[in-house]
């Protein structure tokens, strides 16, 4: 039983290890937490939108740092306090531009070297207001271009747009060939125009559809409505509940982490105790068949209080005779009354 009960807890010890190290493999990767040294630094913005505690800092498309704070200036200007590795050199050149990252509102902060001084910045400067530049705005310039996103594919207007913002930020191809792309695009729409017309009338179809069935699809819309409206008054309560499962799940953790030890001593015990039960079998058999009987005479001296009540009905002596023979010397005895031999 040592045995088992010894494997069990070697194979419990080394599933919660490799979880252990999953979990923090996982926080440690979707945390974005960095390990090492890193210079501290601040940058003044006109406009941060879409920038973010913990983006990326960059230079050259390497990362190098991480944006740490966001705060707004009295004179409505945005100060962002980033790091940057020890071995990145930041100059009094240096320029601050916030990029985008992706086409869905990633930004990050990109660290250029620009027209300026070569004396390195100190630990916990600042690159000043003259050198900074905000994201581009990607709404204006793709509402420029909607009517051409609303003939193409998803897939060729994820590639138009990746080279409008690579164009517009500096990090792509040129004007030229960006106008040089959205004319291939539009020349294979031009070649597409029965497909393009196939797609159309299959439209129509599937908007008949959703024509004859408005009534199930507005219902549909209405209750999905209602649930958000619960969910967004339940807020508080959902996220209060959420802080409890947490500090729950942590008790619980602590009180496993404590209780381990007592348990592991209250097994190896009962190991003992039923290995010496086991030893005594008969002699526990016998206890266990006496017990009713000697419980109910037990029961019965009882009745009258809390206290029992006995009776002598005889008295002997028991003492060592000649040659170590027992004898027996009666002292008292009552034959009569509850002592009546029955």
């Amino acid at each position: 039983m040592k045995q088992t009960l010894s494997a069990t807890a070697v194979r419990v010890g080394l599933f919660v290890l490799v979880m252990s190290l999953a979990m923090f493999a996982l926080v440690t990767v979707f945390g974005q937490f960095r390990f090492g040294g890193a210079n501290s630094y601040s940058a003044e913005f006109s406009d941060v939108t879409g920038l973010s505690r913990r983006d990326f800092v960059r230079i050259a498309g390497v990362e190098v740092g991480q944006v740490q704070r966001l705060s707004l200036n009295d004179n409505g200007t945005v100060k962002v306090d980033f790091t940057a590795d020890h071995s990145v050199a930041l100059t009094e050149g240096t320029r601050a531009v916030i990029r985008w990252d992706n086409v869905i509102g990633g930004r990050y902060l990109a660290l250029e070297q620009g027209a300026g001084g070569t004396k390195l910045l100190a630990h916990g400067s600042a690159i000043p207001l003259s050198q900074t530049a905000p994201a581009l705005d990607l709404d204006a310039l793709i509402q420029g271009f909607r009517p051409l996103f609303r003939a193409l594919d998803p897939e060729q207007v994820n590639i138009l747009t990746s080279q409008l913002v690579g164009a517009f930020q500096g990090q792509g191809v040129t004007v030229g060939s960006l106008l040089d792309q959205t004319a291939m695009l539009t020349d294979t729409l031009a070649d597409r125009d029965m497909l393009i017309g196939e797609v159309i009338t299959n439209l129509n179809t599937v908007l008949g559809s959703l024509g004859d069935s408005s009534q199930q699809f507005g219902q549909a819309v209405d209750s999905l409505a209602e649930l958000v409206h619960g969910l967004a008054e339940r807020k508080e309560d959902i996220s209060r509940g959420i802080r409890y499962a947490n500090a729950a799940t942590a008790s619980i953790g602590r009180l496993f982490q404590q209780g381990r030890a007592p348990v592991q001593r209250i097994v190896n015990a009962t190991d003992q105790v039923s290995n010496n039960l086991l030893a005594q079998k008969e002699d526990l058999e016998y206890v266990l068949e006496q017990m009713p009987e000697s419980v109910r005479a037990l029961n019965r001296q009882g009745l009258n209080g809390d206290y029992f009540s006995f009776y002598f009905c005889e008295v002997v002596l028991k003492l060592n005779g000649k040659g170590g023979q027992p004898m027996y010397v009666k002292v008292a005895g009552q034959p009569s009354g509850r002592c009546t031999p029955k």
